[in-house]
């Protein structure tokens, strides 16, 4: 079987390993139909994720079809057409029942080596899926491919990151970092009511592609938190989903928000701790969120919205290429030269 793997730092190998099987009665084995390549895969190929076997498997975006299921998979049969969490879930533990997926007592991230549960990635031909119940996404008719290969993590991500920077209709929300997760948090804040979406980014095209989208688009330099005051008669925004996962996207959140404000950090920080404005959010009364995205829990929101056409994920894909072309894929994404990336199996 092929499957992308981490060859050396920024660089990535299409290479033979060994086809997955069936390991526990609650597994299911999909066939692969594409995989997208997601920021926070950057993080592995840039080996910022720990040390990682170089034919060990990477890649957590998915859609297929399910090829084989064990014994005790009860809402999944070969044949049906299928999305997933970028985790696994069992669906049974404590934090399972409260439906706190991401606390799982047995979670495994798809593609990001033993430090994360050691579970093989899924740009490749095929992949295992532990607790497949619990972590697989039955797609409709209706969704098609290239969509529901959102659904199990940047669009649904996103969503999960904007619903808890507890927006409210008529605010103004400021969305720093304007990637892929990015743009949809543009998108989910609109949906969430608010009034004015606030997108801040370095990169030009982005900041043009949020403005089509109907944000204002702030350049994100040293003078962006003056703009964003003047933008808002001093105040600063209402809320604001941070989608960059660095030290420098986090700070500059806190310092656009406005009193009482919640800051969600919706980006993947690679590093164990980063410094930040503590004095700010204290004077502010501010909050601060952040967490892995609530997958199992808020998919089937997602998948409605999108079904219905009010979130519309398909338009970030700016690349369409075969997974023998995954080195020329990567390389292109991380030069900033790409929106969404699908990689066909």
């Amino acid at each position: 079987m092929k499957a992308v793997t981490l060859a050396a730092v920024d660089e990535v190998a299409l290479r033979d390993v060994p086809e997955p099987r069936i390991e526990q009665p609650t597994d299911a084995v999909i066939r692969l139909r594409a995989g997208a390549i997601c920021g926070s895969d950057l993080h592995v190929y840039h080996g910022q994720m720990g040390a990682m076997e170089k034919d060990y498997p990477i890649g957590h975006e998915y859609v297929g079809v399910v090829e084989e299921v064990g014994p005790l998979v009860r809402g999944f049969r070969p044949g049906m057409r299928v999305g997933g969490s970028f985790f696994s879930a069992c669906g049974e533990c404590d934090a399972c029942r409260r439906r706190q997926f991401t606390q799982c007592r047995e979670i495994q991230l798809f593609g990001f080596g033993a430090r994360f549960g050691d579970l093989a990635g899924s740009q490749a031909e095929r992949v295992r899926v532990p607790h497949a119940d619990h972590t697989l996404i039955a797609l409709p008719d209706e969704i098609s491919d290239e969509q529901g290969l959102f659904l199990g993590d940047a669009l649904t991500t996103a969503y999960f990151g904007v619903k808890r920077a507890d927006i409210e209709p008529g605010m103004t929300v400021a969305v720093v970092g304007c990637g892929p997760v990015g743009q949809l948090a543009v998108e989910c804040a609109q949906v969430f009511g608010a009034a004015r979406v606030i997108a801040l980014d370095l990169v030009p095209q982005r900041l043009a592609q949020a403005e089509e989208i109907g944000a204002v688009p702030v350049l994100a330099d040293d003078d962006a938190a003056k703009r964003v005051r003047a933008l808002t008669g001093g105040r600063g925004a209402d809320a604001v989903g941070e989608g960059g996962g660095s030290e420098a996207t986090l700070n500059l959140s806190l310092r656009l928000a406005a009193w009482f404000a919640t800051v969600s950090a919706i980006g993947v920080f690679p590093q164990p701790s980063v410094p930040i404005l503590i004095g700010r959010a204290f004077g502010r009364d501010l909050t601060v969120r952040a967490g892995m995205a609530n997958i199992q829990a808020e998919a089937a929101a997602t998948c409605e919205l999108v079904r219905a056409g009010r979130l519309p994920p398909e338009r970030l894909v700016t690349h369409r290429m075969p997974l023998e072309d995954a080195p020329q894929a990567y390389a292109l994404f991380a030069r900033r030269e790409a929106g969404k990336v699908i990689l066909n199996a």
